[in-house]
């Protein structure tokens, strides 16, 4: 059963609190759209939203349109390792928790990814969260791949990798009432995992059309750690490859 924790589209709001100066400087964005704060608080947050995040801008300059997320299989030593490339996007999820239907255990994610689907991205967030999984970025994690990583039991960083957060747009990269209410939804749920306030001050106040990356304080208050946790198993079949695979699964 999905946990309470991360129902996103549902009306009950999560107990932790984001900081009142920044629940402020975002509040006086939706004032702006009002012209007033009244009747905008969050318990009126009701029913299912149905919202984009932003594909990386570059992305979309180089390739036209956001790619599809990609997941594959990577035997490790102690079990698989789902290596998810690309963009969330409408039946991710349902790709993604296909995976634990298989016999060898899933230990934990290699991932890279821009973002896409908010919805689909806090339902893999969810499933690894409940599975104990432990996240490894190998290079870029922007949006609702963030949530992805904070989610995550142990997070790991390669030397080079940058975790990216900025608010949520609507399907039409818009960002209106219903997509502010959701990032402070999503900001709340972030500070119930345990992320820093100056992620969330982040996350909560830079504009969907921009990427804000979190610098060496806030990934230490996240507990991360650097370096790819997964020894993985190399596909060459030759003695000399399978004795030197034992020496490191052993080892």
């Amino acid at each position: 059963m999905e946990p309470v924790f991360f129902r996103v589209t549902r009306a009950r709001e999560t107990a932790a609190v984001v900081p009142s100066l920044i629940y402020r400087n975002f509040e006086s964005r939706i004032e702006s759209k009002t012209g007033s704060s009244r009747g905008v608080g969050l318990a009126s947050f009701s029913g299912v939203l149905m919202v984009r995040v932003l594909c990386l801008l570059l992305a979309m300059m180089l390739s036209g349109t956001c790619s599809a997320l990609e997941i594959q299989r990577v035997a490790a030593c102690s079990g698989v390792v789902l290596r998810l490339r690309g963009d969330f996007r409408d039946g991710d999820y349902a790709r993604f928790k296909s995976q634990f239907r298989k016999t060898d255990v899933v230990i934990g994610l290699d991932l890279s990814s821009a973002g896409g689907d908010i919805e689909e991205g806090v339902q893999i967030a969810n499933l690894a969260h409940e599975k104990k999984l432990s996240v490894f970025v190998a290079e870029e994690c922007i949006s609702v791949c963030a949530f992805v990583f904070f989610a995550a039991t142990k997070r790991y960083l390669g030397p080079d990798s940058r975790i990216g957060v900025h608010s949520i747009s609507n399907s039409r990269e818009i960002e209106d009432l219903s997509s502010m209410r959701l990032t402070l939804k999503l900001a709340r749920l972030s500070a119930k995992l345990g992320v820093p306030t100056s992620a969330i001050g982040k996350l909560v106040t830079t504009r969907p059309s921009n990427i804000t990356y979190l610098d060496a304080a806030d990934l230490s208050g996240l507990v991360t750690s650097v370096g790819n946790p997964f020894h993985y198993q190399r596909p060459e079949k030759s003695s000399g490859a399978a004795e030197e695979q034992q020496k490191s699964c052993s080892g």
